[in-house]
C-alpha cells in the first residue's frame, strides 16, 4: 500500500464514517478479482480537438462529485477489509496511434483492462485510457471494479467524465463529503433482506424448472480444459447491430411479443446446445443478471455508484429453429422468479457462507464451478442514453463490457445507445479456446438474424 496517499479510515479533514467494511457482496467480488481480474469497462469515441489537461481534470470534477472514486481498500486492520479513503488521482493512461485502428479500443480492454486488476491497495478504485487516432478522433475507456460498479454505473461515469470535460465546473469542484455510501445490500427492500441463505440451485418445487419434482440434466458450458481459477483470463469478442438490421429485429420482437433480452438470451442457449452437440428438448441454463436500483427502499438512479445487480437464471428446452418459443419462456420465467425476489437470497448467502479473504474462497468457487446454476450468461442493461453531441464534440459507440472472472465460461454485455445494439461477448481464455468462441458469437448473432428474416 502506498501509505503516504492512503490516509487513515475517518480521519480527512476532520471528517468521521469515510471508512466501512465492505459488505459480503462487495467483499465477494472483491476477492475473486485478486483470482482473475474482473473490470466493467465502458468506451465512447469523441471526434473533435480533445486537451488530455481537460480530461484529467475532468477526472478530477468526478472524483470530487464521486465518494466511492476516492478510496481504496485494506486488508491490514482487524475486521476484514475496508474501504479507506485515498488521495491518489484517477490516472489516466494515453495511447498515441499513427494509423487508425478501428478496433483499438477493444485491443486496449482485451489486452490490458481484462488482464490487469486496478491497484485497490493504493486506489482510487478507477483507472482511464485516451486513445488517440489520426484525424482527431479518440476512444475513451474507464475501468472500474465490480465491487463497486455494473454496466450501468460504468457507462453512467464515463458519461459524467465526457460532460465535465466539455464543459468544465466554472470554479473548483467541492468535494462531496460524507460517510461513505452503503452497500446495496442495505437498501434491499426489507422483505428481502434476510432470505434463505440456501445455495443457488435448481429449485424443483417452484414449478419452473424442467420435469418439475424430478432429476433433468441441465447444460452447460464445458471447458476444454480445467484453468486454475488464478490462471483464467476474460478475452472479447465485440459484435454490434444498428440502422435498418436493428430495426427489423426490433420489429419482429415486438411482433412475436418478447423482449431483445429473451431472444439474446435464447440465441446464447441454443449456440452452446449446438456446440454440445445436443438434440431439440435438451435443457440448457442461461444466466440473466438483473437490475433492481428501482425496487430498492430509496431507488437509486443511473449516476448512482455501486453494483445493483444479482442474477436469475432460466432453464430452457433447446428448441432447434424456434428461438422465438425459447424466448418467451426465458421472458416468462424471468419475470416470474424476479417476482418471487429469486434475485436477492444470494446475499444471504454470501453473509451466511462467503469467503473472508482469498485464502478461504476455494469452497464457494469449486461449489459454483461444479453446481453453480449457470456458467454462460447475457447482461443486457437495454438502452442508454449518451449525449451525440457535446459542444464541437461529436460522440458515438458507447457501450460497456464486463469480465467473468471465476463465475462461468462464456458471457456477453450489452447495450444499445445511437441506435446501435453492441453485443460484447467475453469467453475464459484456453477453456473457452478463441476459434471455439467466435464459432459461438457467430451463431449467436446468425441465430438472432435468422429468426428475425435477416
Amino acid at each position: 500500500m502506498s501509505t503516504s496517499n492512503v490516509k487513515e479510515p475517518g480521519t480527512v479533514d476532520g471528517h468521521s464514517g469515510l471508512s466501512r467494511p465492505l459488505s459480503p457482496a462487495e467483499r465477494w467480488y472483491w476477492i475473486i478479482d485478486q483470482l482473475s481480474t474482473l473490470n466493467v469497462c465502458a468506451r465512447v469515441r469523441l471526434e473533435g480537438e480533445v486537451s488530455t489537461e481537460a480530461l484529467t481534470e475532468a477526472l478530477g470534477a468526478l472524483q470530487a462529485r464521486q465518494p466511492l472514486l476516492r478510496l481504496a481498500i485494506t486488508d491490514e486492520l482487524p475486521g476484514g477489509p475496508r474501504f479507506v479513503p485515498t488521495d491518489n488521482p484517477i490516472p489516466l493512461r494515453e495511447v498515441s496511434l499513427t494509423h487508425f485502428e478501428e478496433s483499438r479500443w477493444e485491443r486496449e480492454v482485451d489486452e490490458h483492462e481484462f488482464a490487469v486488476s486496478i491497484d485497490w491497495r493504493s486506489g482510487p478504485l478507477a483507472r482511464a485510457v485516451l486513445i488517440r487516432q489520426p484525424g482527431q478522433v479518440h476512444d475513451l475507456v474507464l475501468s472500474v471494479p465490480h465491487c463497486i460498479s455494473d454496466g450501468t454505473t460504468a457507462l453512467a461515469l464515463l458519461r459524467q467524465w465526457v460532460r465535465l470535460a466539455a464543459e468544465p465546473p466554472t470554479s473548483a469542484p467541492a468535494v462531496a463529503d460524507g460517510p461513505v455510501p452503503v452497500a446495496a445490500e442495505d437498501l434491499l427492500p426489507a422483505r428481502y433482506r434476510d432470505m434463505s441463505g440456501v445455495l443457488p440451485d435448481k429449485d424443483p418445487e417452484a414449478g419452473d424448472e424442467p420435469e418439475a419434482g424430478q432429476e433433468a440434466v441441465v447444460g452447460r458450458v464445458v471447458p476444454d480444459r480445467f484453468v486454475p481459477f488464478h490462471l483464467r483470463r476474460t478475452r472479447l469478442l465485440h459484435r454490434s447491430i444498428d440502422g435498418d438490421v436493428l430495426e427489423k429485429l426490433t420489429t419482429a420482437c415486438k411482433r412475436e411479443g418478447v423482449t431483445l433480452h429473451g431472444v439474446l438470451a435464447a440465441a446464447m442457449a441454443s449456440a452452446v446446445a449446438r456446440d454440445a452437440g445436443a438434440k431439440p428438448g435438451a435443457y440448457f441454463a442461461v444466466g440473466s443478471p438483473v437490475t433492481f436500483r428501482d425496487e430498492l427502499d430509496l431507488p437509486v438512479s443511473e449516476d448512482e455508484v455501486g453494483c445493483f445487480v444479482s442474477a436469475v437464471h432460466s432453464v430452457v428446452a433447446y428448441q432447434g429453429d424456434d428461438l422465438w418459443s425459447m424466448a418467451r419462456f426465458i421472458n416468462k420465467d424471468i419475470s416470474a422468479r424476479k417476482r418471487r425476489g429469486e434475485q436477492y437470497p444470494v446475499f444471504s448467502l454470501l453473509a451466511d457462507q462467503g469467503p473472508t479473504s482469498v485464502a478461504d474462497s476455494e469452497p464457494l468457487v469449486r461449489y459454483m464451478e461444479e453446481h453453480g446454476s449457470f456458467n454462460f450468461f447475457v447482461s443486457n442493461i437495454g438502452r442508454f442514453d449518451f449525449p451525440g453531441t457535446l459542444g464541437a464534440w461529436r460522440l458515438s459507440g458507447a457501450q460497456f463490457v464486463g469480465g467473468i472472472s471465476v463465475v462461468g465460461y462464456f458471457a456477453s454485455s450489452v447495450s444499445t445507445s445511437y441506435g446501435q445494439l453492441n453485443w460484447n461477448f467475453t469467453h475464459i481464455d484456453e477453456a473457452v479456446p478463441r476459434e471455439r468462441a467466435e464459432r459461438l458469437v457467430d451463431d449467436c448473432v446468425k441465430t438472432v438474424l435468422t429468426a428475425a428474416g435477416l
